[in-house]
This record gives C-alpha cells, sequence and structure tokens, in this order.
C-alpha cells in the first residue's frame, strides 16, 4: 500500500517538474529573443518643441500623428521621441495640454513627409 501511496506521489510530482520546466524553457525562449518584431515598417519621429519668443524647451506638449492612437509628451527638455507605422506623409499636432504651468502655447499642426524610417522635427510654439 505504502509502495503504491510513493509511485503516485511521484508519478504527480514528474508531471508538475515537467510543466514547469516547459514553461520556464519558453519564457527563456521569449526573454532571449524577444517578441516577434514587425519587420522594420515603423518610423521612428523625434525633435524638441520651443518657445518661438524665449528659443526655451517646453515639457509637457502633447504631440500626436492623425490615424495613430498613441501620442508622446514632451519632457522637461522639450523632447519627445515616437514609433508611429511607416507612411510618406505625417499630419503632426503639437498641442499644450497643462494648461498655464509651462506658459500658454497656441496649437500647431504641419504636415509631414519623409521617405526614411527615422526623422527629426523640431518645432517653435508661438505664446497665445
Amino acid at each position: 500500500m505504502k509502495r503504491k501511496l510513493t509511485d503516485k506521489k511521484r508519478k504527480i510530482l514528474r508531471k508538475i517538474y515537467g510543466a514547469l520546466s516547459f514553461t520556464t524553457a519558453l519564457f527563456v525562449f521569449q526573454a532571449c529573443y524577444g517578441p516577434p518584431q514587425d519587420f522594420g515598417y515603423d518610423t521612428y519621429i523625434q525633435g524638441i518643441v520651443k518657445s518661438k519668443t524665449t528659443n526655451q524647451p517646453i515639457p509637457g506638449i502633447k504631440v500626436t500623428v492623425d490615424n495613430n492612437p498613441q501620442y508622446e509628451v514632451t519632457d522637461s527638455k522639450g523632447e519627445y521621441k515616437m514609433f508611429v507605422p511607416l507612411y510618406t506623409q505625417y499630419n503632426v499636432r503639437f498641442e499644450d495640454i497643462d494648461s498655464n504651468t509651462n506658459g500658454s502655447f497656441m496649437q500647431k499642426d504641419t504636415i509631414f513627409v519623409f521617405p526614411d524610417q527615422s526623422a527629426r522635427l523640431n518645432v517653435y510654439l508661438n505664446d497665445k
């Protein structure tokens, strides 16, 4: 009777260790090779947003690209960075979303045309 119980425990433990080993191997594979890539069909857009009157960087500006749900907000240096799907033309919008915290600036819409997979777009905003 005791022999049957130990054999049963051993089989259960073997199954548990086998399952844990398999999931660990999958996790290590994912960590090493990462998620599937989209084969570079993205464009990397970066730049700095500055005040036209003071030439100082503006934090808290929301940067959006039409037909793309994501957006970026400029950091303390006025910089933004984002990946967007690769197109030949982008409608980029810069809008002040932090009210009067860093000054008050007018919204700016611009059309950006380029063939490369990365670009730098520096913008100057007018005060309200």
